[in-house]
């Protein structure tokens, strides 16, 4: 199997596991809150996964399925262990699709940055795509929500209740955004990396 391959499954493993951790811990009966238990809610490598997807897997079907298939994989997961088969896609749920094949199209060209201004790059667009994530899931979810009154103060309304459910997606997009495309995540998914120097490639190969 290619490096590449072996990297992104366990990179998406890694992930699916992340973001089923806190339901499976909730299955066992165990309170997932502040005054319980800390949990790093929604810190995981998702976005940045779609930016090396896009980057880095030359198949336009591959590098957009895998990433999507992560999260349908991920849904599945949630829905076993909550018990919501039954209440099938949420009618919002084409936002959170539509929001990371754009973060997928983001990445095309992040492969062709040297480091460190990769890393600048990577960072960047990183946050850039969680912002639209963002912008782009609650407004869906604006739409079809009774809470906030459907106007303009109320579409602010919605995005700012939403602010303390994201800073720590903000925060894992940024450290992960950076650590896919080090020169050692790089070197571990068996890419080449344009801007790594001979020294540093000798003292990897090693």
């Amino acid at each position: 199997m290619l490096p590449r391959m072996k990297f992104l499954i366990v990179l998406i493993a890694f992930t699916v596991v992340l973001k089923l951790l806190s339901y499976a811990i909730k299955f066992y009966d165990v309170q997932v809150d502040p005054d319980v238990i800390f949990y790093p809610w929604n810190f995981m490598p998702l976005t940045a996964l779609c930016l090396y997807s896009g980057a880095y897997v030359t198949d336009r079907r591959w590098s957009i399925g895998l990433p999507l298939l992560t999260v349908l994989i991920s849904d599945l997961g949630i829905w076993a262990l909550t018990g919501r088969f039954s209440s099938g896609f949420p009618i919002d749920c084409w936002s959170v699709f539509l929001s990371y094949v754009l973060i997928i199209v983001m990445g095309h060209g992040l492969n062709r940055r040297t480091w460190p201004a990769r890393a600048v790059d990577a960072l960047a667009r990183g946050l850039l795509a969680e912002t639209l994530f963002f912008l782009v899931t609650n407004f869906a979810y604006f739409l079809i929500q009774t809470v906030h009154p459907q106007t303009l103060a109320g579409l602010i309304d919605c995005y700012v209740v939403a602010i303390p459910f994201a800073k720590t997606s903000f925060v894992s997009t940024a450290f992960y955004s950076v650590l896919l495309f080090s020169p050692l995540a790089l070197h571990a998914a068996g890419e080449e990396s344009p801007n790594t120097k001979p020294e540093l490639q000798t003292a990897l190969s090693q």
